[in-house]
């Protein structure tokens, strides 16, 4: 983290938009472009701060190049990598924001969706998760994703085409950093932590850039995870 990126730590934003980042160096521009613009007549201010998950392509450097370039942008190095969630997680952590939002660096999942979601969950003071509608992958791992999320999601209480794109208050958030989970998955940690919720569907786009982080392994070695996350962060009877 940057001189000036750690002097924004101790700030408040209205909004904080938390990116993973893991070998996505090509999309970063045009994410941080399209962030841009979606909120522009929509906050006063805020940051959008990319985790580099010691990504081993140039993703930092390029971090770098565009917070020379617009304030809004900051980022957040990790040494070692430690996955998707936890990267999440110490984004939440490193920033203050009296809303944070969460989505990947990929594009899937469009920008333009933050401000529906920013909107109603500040009209309705709930945490907003975004529902994917459409064939976005290969038949195989939409079928393997979609039995999967379905489990999750009854366990959890959420629909099962919910994703890792949410936009959550500032009180779920440091609910979410206070839970003892060993396996932190923050879709379910945010269902945990919100007194309500809604969501709000979107197209998902087919993969444009590179190749998912996660392997077929990968993947089930995800579901498990997040399944004992439900269960360690499950409500006390």
């Amino acid at each position: 983290m940057s001189e000036d990126m750690q002097n924004e730590a101790s700030s408040s934003f209205p909004l904080a938009v938390i990116v993973p980042v893991y070998r996505n160096a090509e999309t970063l521009r045009e994410l941080a472009d399209r962030v841009r613009a979606t909120l522009t007549d929509s906050v006063d201010d805020y940051r959008l701060l990319f985790v580099v998950d010691a990504s081993p392509d140039e993703s930092w450097a390029k971090v770098l190049e565009l917070a020379s370039r617009d304030k809004r942008v900051t980022g957040v190095l990790l040494p070692e990598n430690v996955g998707q969630h936890r990267a999440l997680l110490a984004g939440l952590a490193s920033i203050r924001a009296e809303m944070y939002a969460v989505l990947d660096a990929d594009l899937q999942d469009p920008p333009e969706m933050l401000k529906a979601m920013l909107e109603r969950a500040r009209s309705h003071g709930e945490s907003v998760f975004a529902g994917r509608v459409g064939y976005y992958q290969s038949w195989g791992r939409m079928l393997s994703s979609r039995v999967f999320k379905w489990l999750l999601g009854w366990w959890v209480g959420l629909p099962a085409n919910v994703g890792t794109y949410l936009v959550i208050p500032e009180v779920v958030a440091h609910a979410m950093l206070k839970l003892n989970s060993r396996h932190p998955q923050v879709v379910v940690m945010a269902r945990r932590c919100s007194r309500s919720w809604g969501v709000i569907s979107y197209r998902r786009e087919i993969r444009a850039h590179g190749h998912s982080a996660y392997s077929t392994l990968g993947r089930i070695r995800a579901a498990w995870l997040a399944m004992r996350c439900a269960w360690e962060c499950r409500e006390p009877r």
